[in-house]
């Protein structure tokens, strides 16, 4: 399964773009989050979390894991499932408009 990744982060304005906001680490897991997620853009969390060992204390996952959340590259689905923002990346066989209005369902059910 191939993926679209949304590399256009550069921005030519005073403003800048939405990764230059992420911490650096929140910016390495980034990477990782849109090449492991399914075509869905969903991902299981401690699936995540074992793959990825360069983290290892809880804490600071969840420090980092929550700024994701906060910035807007990660939803909450179910307990241990997650979606990654389609605005960043998706996979050529989905609908893209259709992981919009999915992404767009669970943000305005958390608010």
């Amino acid at each position: 399964m191939s993926k679209y990744i949304n590399t256009d982060w550069e921005v030519e304005d005073d403003e800048g773009s939405r990764i230059d906001e992420l911490s650096r680490t929140g910016q390495a897991l980034l990477l990782p989050l849109m090449v492991m997620s399914n075509k869905d853009n969903e991902i299981d969390k401690h699936k995540f979390i074992k793959t990825v060992n360069w983290i290892t204390d809880y804490r600071t996952w969840e420090k980092y894991w929550k700024e994701l959340v906060e910035k807007k590259f990660l939803v909450r689905l179910d307990d241990h499932k997650w979606m990654v923002s389609p605005h960043e990346c998706y996979a050529e066989d989905s609908s893209h408009n259709a992981l919009i209005l999915k992404w767009n369902e669970a943000n305005n059910a958390i608010n």
